[in-house]
């Protein structure tokens, strides 16, 4: 009766060993719905990355403007420069190399992970990704506020300067 006993209780015990392997839905559900979150996250800074390069492009050629311009009317450009337009540009590279870096470093989810490693993956990936967004936004606001000023700059520098070729003209 005695080994009966013994043999119940360890047979229920590999039961409910066997039973309890493998994750609950709940933490299947927690897992999935922070990895679609991370996934989510890394597609918008991709996507900001890319309006990265492009705003790259815009500053390089407003400093093309300005240098030119520059050239052209140095007394008319003293005290200005294009400091803002060059560190908005390096700004941008920090971010896509912060983005590069992250996805580097960046884990496969495994959905047969430990719950507790899976979800410290997720959380860390997470945060990672929402800095390198953060940098990416401001960034670009950086960026563009530079391209903006430079334009409205460039434009009324134009008007000023249309302005005085017209009058020399009618003189």
């Amino acid at each position: 009766m005695k080994q009966i006993t013994i043999l119940s209780v360890l047979a229920l015990g590999a039961a409910v060993l066997i039973a309890g392997c493998g994750k609950s839905d709940e933490f299947k559900k927690l897992e999935s719905d922070l990895y679609a979150s991370v996934t989510a996250m890394h597609d918008d800074g991709m996507s900001m990355m890319n309006k990265g390069k492009d705003l790259s492009a815009k500053i390089d050629d407003a400093i093309a403007t300005y240098d030119s311009m520059a050239a052209k009317y140095p007394k008319q450009f003293e005290g200005q420069s294009s400091d803002d337009l060059k560190a908005a540009k390096e700004k941008l590279a920090t971010a896509a190399s912060s983005m590069k870096e992250w996805m580097a470093g960046m884990k496969p989810y495994d959905p047969t992970m430990d719950h507790t490693q899976a979800m410290a993956q997720l959380t860390k990936a997470k945060d990672g990704v929402t800095k390198v967004k953060a940098d990416f936004q401001d960034a670009i606001s950086a960026a563009t506020a530079a391209i903006v000023s430079h334009k409205a700059f460039a434009e009324d520098m134009a008007a000023k300067l249309a302005t005085g070729v017209k009058k020399a003209v009618k003189k």
